[in-house]
């Protein structure tokens, strides 16, 4: 038998945590139950609120950090391991872990969850729609003009000469990638070659987290996200006051928009705010349908894979990965957010093919996203890897 490859788990935990964090724990969990062992380089942006010169540096750490680069090569040296693998290296962690396996000759592998090597923002979103201006022009300058990270022009600068540095360098052309969507993957063609044998496609995996959907027809429908625009939530209560009075919508979340939504509620929608996750898969288990209006392309909704697992079909807007996972997995339907009439279908469609929906739905989390499955494709990549240098 092959030895189990050593891996080196790299992320940079952000202070408001997200799914991002959730994947990187699963995996480094997958990996140790399959018998590997899995050492965990993490930083965290909690660390800048209480040293104030690493804040007053970070303008120049997050292009290149010396002490990631110092310590990812003593690592690699003293655990002997044998493929580095980055989730998350923005800002504390920086590119410079790139530069350390390359220069210990160990491949590093680094997971796409969004499109910070394309936009500064991470999001191809940017004044309420999508926006790809930075990657067709190869440049950073719409970006710094609307001030699209964090409504900063400095923090923005600083995202842009990170990118603009590494990329002159040529970092990006060097490493390996795991997609977690041909929709992803498609987007990286002008940075890097997107069909090398170098690049990978593999989803984010989740466990079941209720019993499969049992397939109530009751015209109940689940709202579970995060209330902000470009989630779609207005979206969705305005499409909502379209359909009869007997379709009922349940919306669970938080964020800025939580106002606005308590202030349109109706006999037909009930607002549950924040509510622990077990609820809201209860709940699922007997909807109709999750609806996910997301009006941005998103990374890897796990939501949708969440509800899949259960046999919950989903009605999702047609943009994006969302949209991507839906035509792939044949579990729900789609509709256009700017026609009414797409929507009102979607809905129509979901309700009288709801047994279908639910088949494939529950078909694509055993072939595709479960953890079983999961491991398999990961350890595939690692081999690959080390094999080929």
């Amino acid at each position: 038998m092959r030895k189990k490859k050593k891996i080196l788990m790299v992320h940079n935990f952000y202070q408001i945590g997200g799914g991002e964090h959730t994947v990187f724990k699963n995996e480094v969990e997958l990996l140790r139950d399959n018998g590997h062992e899995v050492i965990e380089y993490t930083r965290s942006n909690d660390e800048l609120k209480s040293d104030k010169w690493k804040l007053l540096f970070l303008p120049f750490t997050t292009v290149w950090s010396l002490r990631t680069y110092i310590e990812i090569r003593k690592l690699i040296k003293n655990e002997q391991i044998d493929v580095v693998h980055c989730h998350n290296t923005f800002p504390l962690i920086s590119p410079s872990v790139y530069y350390a396996a390359r220069s210990m000759k160990v491949p590093v592998v680094q997971t796409i969850h969004n499109f910070r090597l394309l936009c500064p923002n991470g999001s191809f979103y940017c004044k309420g729609k999508v926006c790809e201006k930075c990657r067709e022009n190869g440049n950073f300058k719409e970006a710094i003009k609307n001030k699209c990270y964090r409504n900063s022009t400095v923090g923005t600068i600083i995202v842009a000469a990170m990118l603009t540095v590494n990329r002159k360098l040529g970092i990006y052309k060097k490493i390996s990638y795991i997609f977690l969507t041909e929709f992803n993957k498609s987007k990286f063609d002008k940075l890097i070659d997107i069909n090398s044998n170098q690049v990978f496609v593999k989803p984010n995996f989740v466990s079941r987290k209720g019993e499969p959907s049992k397939g109530a027809h009751k015209r109940v429908f689940i709202f579970a996200s995060r209330l902000e625009e470009n989630k779609g939530i207005k979206l969705l209560l305005e499409l909502w006051k379209l359909l009869p009075k007997d379709y009922c919508l349940h919306i669970y979340g938080d964020g800025t928009l939580k106002n606005f939504v308590e202030e349109n509620v109706k006999e037909n929608i009930s607002f549950y705010g924040f509510t622990p996750q077990k609820t809201i898969f209860e709940d699922l288990s007997t909807a109709t349908a999750l609806v996910f209006p997301s009006i941005w392309y998103e990374g890897f909704p796990m939501i949708l894979a969440e509800a899949m697992a259960i046999g919950c079909p989903v009605v999702s807007t047609n943009i994006g990965n969302a949209g991507d996972i839906l035509v792939n997995s044949k579990g729900g339907t789609t509709f256009e957010p700017d026609k009414p009439d797409t929507f009102i279908n979607a809905i129509e469609d979901v309700l009288q093919n709801n047994e279908i929906y639910q088949k494939n739905a529950l078909a694509y989390y055993s072939e595709t996203l479960s953890k079983d499955k999961n491991y398999v494709l990961q350890n595939d990549i690692y081999e690959h890897l080390f094999g080929g240098g």
